[in-house]
């Protein structure tokens, strides 16, 4: 069945769901939150959308590790619902694949160096994955809610940076990030550009 044919048949089913319950069914199914207007066929996008979403979240379910580390999902939710600090690792592995995949691109953009330069090494702990060049370190990805995060060793104060095109934060207070003080949310395709720019621009240094 291609999308315009599973339109159609969502399109019936609203149809008599709507005279059914006397009122416009529209926005009240579990796919309609990835519903798009402007799609030629919101609903079977939608549709699909939700299904993969749904995969995603059964690969998960049934992972024994991640990033390395021993992963198990009926612990994971329990300590999410109750509230408690999941780590890094565990936080990759309920991240939608958007996440996943730019965490990729940034652990690939701090890793790879020119032939006779010092090497760059990832080491994953509880709280984040750090990048160091002999005995400094260079970078550091975190996720903070669902959002990904890189914290860099330049200065958060510099005006180069307080121009309003880098939105960044100053997380030198916190000790897991006094050599890493800048810290840049990389929410979005243009973010994530700017985030590879800056990382380059350490590398440099």
């Amino acid at each position: 069945m291609n999308k315009f044919e599973l339109q159609s048949k969502l399109d019936l089913q609203k149809w008599l769901d709507s005279e059914r319950n006397h009122r416009d069914m529209c926005g009240m199914y579990d796919y309609c939150k990835y519903c798009d207007k402007n799609d030629a066929t919101p609903c079977a996008t939608a549709s699909i959308a939700l299904e993969d979403a749904m995969n995603s979240i059964n690969d998960v379910k049934y992972a024994h590790s991640s990033l390395g580390k021993k992963f198990d999902y009926e612990k994971v939710m329990t300590k999410k619902a109750n509230r408690k600090s999941l780590t890094f690792a565990e936080k990759f592995a309920l991240s939608d694949d958007i996440v996943k995949e730019r965490y990729e691109i940034l652990k690939k953009a701090f890793t790879t160096t020119e032939k006779g330069d010092l090497p760059i090494k990832s080491r994953i702990s509880k709280q984040c994955d750090t990048y160091r060049r002999g005995g400094d370190i260079i970078g550091k990805i975190t996720i903070i809610g669902t959002s990904l995060r890189i914290n860099l060793p330049l200065d958060p104060d510099a005006a180069e940076y307080n121009d309003g095109k880098t939105p960044h934060v100053n997380m030198g207070h916190k000790k897991v990030y006094e050599e890493v003080p800048f810290q840049f949310k990389v929410n979005s395709k243009l973010a994530l550009k700017r985030a590879l720019a800056l990382i380059e621009q350490v590398k440099a240094l």
